[in-house]
């Protein structure tokens, strides 16, 4: 029988006057691999903090065995020491601590029997399960040179690549992975999987990547309305499972209105129609008379009883089960009066002493759906913000048609002023009133009416994607550049999202990682092969 590691029992969480979880449980066992899934805003990170012990519970029971070890990726890293260097970054921990102090006490020969208390507790916390450092740096293609800079000199993705290093390599029992797979090439992805399933304990994993969730979870966890639900298989169990549910859904409403009509009829025949009895055959008429009353006494009952029914089925009247979408979700373009939206000339880009592109000429025209791949580092999201105009080059041009309008989607939305609330980047950049905000919002069918007031800086990666997306439709472009657009959206947001990049008839160049919506969505590639983009 598989160990318990976390029980959550009866637990309630709010957010001022917002409750996000209302009485939820969960049990968390070794071997479980949850995929936790649920709209922007609806708590996926706030549990997996939870669990972590990061934030308490407002009530409830968290119970774990104090020998229980958890590992936590947060989906964006604080550095609370900037200067601490990426190797101290990594490697600090408790066990590490302890390894320090074990081997303090071989140096005492009076400390032996405090080394073998610490070495109880260094294994007993897993600490010969570790994996080595250098296997995961590896794996992760983080280079040795990095680790003796100090973590603030690392751009966003290497940090969380090295909390993700720091995370793997300790393996506990729990592994809680906040958007793991964001910043992770193809072959990152590849020994990510495997690496997890050759782990002996638990994972819960929040991601938007499909493809790896179905090859790693064996369960699933929805969060919806301030609740839990639970499936037994992975994310393309789960689909199957709400279309089964979908159907019990449509067969039970279905019944319902075929009921609800039937006594209706019934009722209505009863009420209206009763015929003036004919005259007594035997001219028993007292004897009549009572046959007459019993029976009227027995049709008034059947009616009571099938308006007793009836007002029964009124007030639980079951609404029609159609499964959520965003339909409403679709760009309004520019005319782009030429076929030839972006022609770049022998551009080429830099940094540092590392050439990125050079002498690169090549054309986006409309209806291209371009993906452009290479390892990390190579230099894709700076080619996306130099044609953005964002960056300059280092030499070469880039020439756009007069009507090209170009709109960029940046991969962590990092480009919102922080400082400012929906409200007024809307108000702003639209002119728009909150009136104005709330009906494009609705109409978009992308919620957060209620964050309005709030600076972005506060918001969730995936709040704010969703409010960049809704700027991203207002501009009305005809040209996309859009760097890893499925991070951090939740599913039904991607689902929509990826239908309204099907149809937009103008030019799309896109950076990704996600399996799915690549093949969904590219027709050409332009490659990053050895410093080259070819």
């Amino acid at each position: 029988m598989s160990q318990l590691l976390i029980q959550l029992s009866h637990l309630f969480k709010s957010f001022g006057d917002f409750p996000l979880f209302e009485d939820i449980s969960l049990s968390i066992n070794e071997g479980d691999f949850f995929a936790l899934i649920g709209e922007n805003g609806a708590g996926k990170t706030t549990l997996l903090q939870l669990l972590a012990g990061v934030i308490q519970p407002d009530s409830g029971d968290y119970s774990r065995s104090s020998s229980v070890s958890i590992g936590f990726l947060p989906q964006e890293v604080v550095l609370t020491n900037p200067m601490l260097s990426v190797r101290e970054f990594i490697e600090s921990s408790l066990l590490t601590d302890l390894e320090k102090e074990m081997a303090t006490c071989l140096e005492d020969p009076n400390r032996l029997a405090e080394w073998a208390e610490l070495h109880d507790r260094y294994e007993h916390l897993g600490g010969y399960r570790r994996i080595p450092i250098e296997q995961v740096l590896q794996g992760l293609k983080l280079e040795s040179s990095l680790l003796d800079l100090p973590i603030s000199h690392l751009s966003s993705g290497q940090r969380v690549r090295s909390a993700l290093a720091k995370a793997l390599i300790e393996n506990p029992d729990l592994l809680l992975l906040d958007e793991p797979t964001n910043h992770l090439d193809q072959e990152m992805l590849e020994w990510l999987e495997m690496t997890l399933k050759q782990r002996k304990g638990a994972c819960v994993i929040v991601s938007h990547d499909r493809k790896f969730l179905n090859a790693i979870c064996n369960h699933l966890i929805e969060i919806k309305k301030g609740k839990l639900a639970n499936y037994g298989g992975n994310y393309d169990f789960y689909l199957a499972e709400q279309e089964r549910m979908l159907e019990r859904q449509i067969k039970a409403f279905e019944a319902q209105q075929e009921e609800r009509a039937s006594l209706k009829q019934k009722i209505k025949a009863i009420t209206f129609s009763k015929r003036k009895p004919p005259p007594a055959k035997d001219r028993n008429v007292m004897a009549y008379d009572k046959r007459g009353e019993k029976h009227q006494k027995s049709l008034q009952h059947k009616l009571a009883a099938m308006k007793a029914r009836l007002e029964e089925i009124e007030a639980n009247l079951i609404s029609h089960p159609k499964p959520k979408s965003i339909k409403g979700l679709r760009f309004a373009e520019s005319p782009l009066a030429s076929s030839i939206a972006i022609e770049l000339d022998h551009a080429g880009k830099t940094y540092g002493n590392k050439v990125l592109f050079a002498n690169f000429c090549k054309t986006i025209s409309k209806g291209d759906r371009i993906l452009v791949t290479g390892p990390n580092g190579c230099g894709k999201t700076t080619l996306l913000k130099a044609i953005a105009g964002i960056i300059p080059l280092d030499e070469g041009c880039i020439r756009s048609t007069p009507t090209a309008k170009i709109a960029f989607l940046d991969q962590e939305v990092e480009l919102l002023p922080m400082d400012q609330t929906p409200l007024e980047y809307f108000e702003n950049r639209f002119h728009f009133s909150e009136e104005d905000l709330r009906r494009e919002l609705h109409k978009f069918a992308l919620g957060g009416a209620d964050l309005l007031r709030r600076s972005f800086s506060t918001l969730s990666t995936g709040q704010r994607k969703r409010m960049m997306l809704l700027s991203l439709l207002l501009e009305k472009p005809n040209v996309l550049l859009l760097d890893e657009p499925t991070n951090h959206l939740d599913f039904i947001t991607l689902e929509a999202f990826e239908k309204a990049l099907l149809d937009f008839s103008g030019a799309i160049l896109a950076v990704s990682h996600d399996t799915t919506f690549i093949e969904k969505f590219a027709t050409q590639e332009w490659a990053f092969e050895n410093g080259k983009l070819h």
